[in-house]
């Protein structure tokens, strides 16, 4: 692939100016969504939404104009062994998402430790069914629209580079993508780039971005789901208490 200048425009805008951006952005929500103004948590996903499709839609329509095709950014479905060792391996992802999630749901003392856990993300995950439902679409738009990203667009810009292998320019395509995430703490950085390697990994076997796509997709409709089944069972009255990290955070945003 022939690298133009607006790839690595593209390049500078996803992997630094937009994270900036977003954390310092996203600071200044959480303190407002945790002084009281939760209405804005239903405008901070409709933004998301938006935001995640037109950068996709819009990558996207950069590449067909270059002339470049879809099986080069992972949207042709592969076959082979190796594909389908994959897509067997993305099941077993999913079915053990959705195992730890039934574990999480029927056991009051997890679903503590997991509100514990996220505590300081308490401001971005749902409170309510309204929500929830909504979150639903988030999650579905970031598999869709964050593998196009940061594992189709992005992998194949690193090895074009720098003439890396594709497992290399993984490797650094979730290390950007748990930076991209920085919002979610110092712990969320580590997260997030362990799970763009498990999406890059399915990528890597599949050869397509569909199957990191559905386990993407999963594992954030889960989190949603399991944040909002555990706020539920706690007493509204208790929901305004704010945590230590989570006032700091208030309180300095």
């Amino acid at each position: 692939m022939t690298l133009h200048l607006i790839d690595h425009i593209v390049f500078v805008l996803l992997a630094v100016v937009f994270p900036i951006w977003d954390f310092f952005w996203l600071r200044k929500r959480a303190a407002r969504i945790l002084a009281g103004e939760t209405e804005l948590r239903m405008k901070l996903y409709h933004r998301t939404i938006g935001q995640e499709w037109v950068m996709a839609v819009a990558l996207l329509g950069l590449w067909f104009a270059l002339g470049r095709d879809a099986g080069a950014i992972g949207l042709v479905l592969q076959g082979g062994a190796w594909a389908w060792a994959g897509y067997g391996l993305a099941v077993v992802v999913c079915a053990l998402i959705g195992l730890q999630a039934w574990s999480i749901i029927r056991s009051p003392e997890k679903g503590a430790a997991l509100l514990a856990e996220f505590s300081s993300l308490s401001f971005l995950f749902p409170h309510t069914l309204k929500e929830r439902r909504t979150f639903d679409a988030v999650s579905v738009t970031a598999g869709i629209c964050e593998e196009v990203i940061y594992r189709g667009f992005m992998i194949a810009y690193l090895m074009a580079l720098f003439g890396a292998p594709f497992w290399v320019a993984g490797l650094v395509s979730s290390i950007v993508f748990g930076l991209a995430h920085s919002y979610q703490g110092p712990a969320g950085i580590p997260r997030t780039a362990a799970a763009g390697g498990v999406m890059a990994l399915l990528y890597g076997l599949t050869g397509s971005l569909w199957a990191p796509m559905v386990a993407h997709a999963v594992m954030d409709v889960a989190a949603g789901r399991l944040t909002y089944t555990a706020f539920s069972k706690i007493p509204p009255a208790s929901r305004g208490t704010i945590p230590p990290r989570e006032r700091a955070l208030g309180e300095t945003g």
